[in-house]
């Protein structure tokens, strides 16, 4: 008995579709039309055809890849690329991250075009479109027509495409497929693990009276020390002290200000003079580079740990980072291993392709 299978046409839901089209909403009806689904199914066939027969099922054929060969030409192209952007050559450490980038893209994107990742996808799709219509002395075409013309001229290897591949094909070693959900466990031990990072830092809430060098002039100093006696001793709530104060942009509190909000505002020395105020009683005239400010410091916050709750959103975000880049990384060592790498002058990152990874 002789079988003969036709290679299905598959047509993603999610691509751009032909007008007047008909769309099917059935979840159903989207699963069924599935590539995945039809390879499963094709599978099951060829594995009950055989097993009927009694025969044992033949071992997978390893997948033969073809070295991926980094130019001297090219090296030298990374470099003088380096220095027009940076106005300087690359440092041989430099050097070599750009060749190991180099590599890594290589490798991402030849895996994806063999996972078939540009299959009916959008963004490549209207590439293909742009390219063959650029080129094309023929008008009329429809954009099927366009997208498989331009296929079967190559243009599908250029530097857009690449690129979207590269970034298809990282999302997708990045993805957990075991879709385990983060526990409260989890996100307490990663908040405990890197307390530097949320670490709250010591804070000031003050109120100041602000004399503005731009209006008082030469007598910025004089007005300042009147300020200072009709001051006294009254609180900032006084109506006093905002009659007192030219207007400042920021206001006249300033609620909860890090040392390093505080210079980045006002400048360090005003930092280091506010830091170090007693809290309660108006301080001496303290420059910056808007004037002279007169301040009251009202709170001082001790540096602090914030509670899970106060910060679960940016603790969430940095595990599924930290895990996504995890799996990346170890996916492209166990992808790199796949293949011959041969830098050419550079024997250090040339590598050859292990046993184990070619007999799989």
């Amino acid at each position: 008995m002789t079988l003969k299978f036709r290679r299905p046409q598959f047509r993603s839901a999610a691509s751009s579709a032909d007008p007047g089209e008909p769309r099917h909403g059935s979840g159903v009806g989207r699963t069924l039309r599935s590539p995945i689904v039809h390879f499963v199914i094709i599978g099951a066939a060829l594995f009950g055809i055989v097993a009927s027969r009694g025969r044992p099922l033949p071992a997978p054929r390893a997948v033969e890849r073809e070295p991926i060969v980094i130019s001297a030409e090219r090296v030298r192209s990374m470099q003088a690329d380096f220095s027009q952007r940076w106005g300087a050559p690359p440092t041989a450490g430099q050097l070599t991250a750009l060749i190991e980038h180099a590599v890594e893209d290589e490798v991402l994107y030849r895996e994806a075009r063999a996972l078939a990742l540009d299959f009916e996808d959008g963004s490549v799709r209207r590439r293909l479109i742009e390219k063959m219509r650029a080129v094309s002395d023929r008008p009329g075409r429809s954009p099927e027509e366009l997208a498989r013309e331009a296929r079967a001229l190559g243009l599908d290897d250029d530097v857009v495409i690449r690129r979207l591949l590269v970034a298809k094909m990282q999302l997708l070693l990045q993805q957990d497929p075991r879709n385990v959900a983060l526990g409260e466990a989890d996100l307490q031990a990663y908040l405990e693990q890197h307390r530097a990072r949320f670490v709250q830092p010591s804070a000031l809430t003050f109120t100041h009276v602000f004399l503005s060098a731009a209006t008082r002039g030469a007598g910025l100093e004089k007005h300042a020390r009147a300020v200072v006696k009709k001051l006294g001793r009254q609180p900032p709530v006084a109506a006093a002290s905002a009659r007192l104060s030219d207007p400042f942009p920021l206001g006249p509190q300033m609620r909860a200000y890090s040392y390093a909000r505080i210079e980045a505002r006002f400048g360090k020395s005003f930092a280091d003079q506010v830091f170090s105020l007693p809290v309660g009683g108006w301080s001496a005239p303290i420059a910056s580079p808007y004037g002279l400010h007169l301040v009251w410091v009202e709170e001082k916050i001790p540096e602090h740990m914030p509670s899970l709750a106060a910060v679960r959103r940016q603790v969430v975000q940095a595990v599924v980072s930290e895990r996504a880049d995890l799996r990346l990384a170890g996916a492209l060592t166990r992808l790199r291993s796949l293949y011959d790498i041969r830098v050419e002058g550079r024997e250090d990152l040339s590598v050859r392709r292990t046993e184990s990874a070619a007999r799989g």
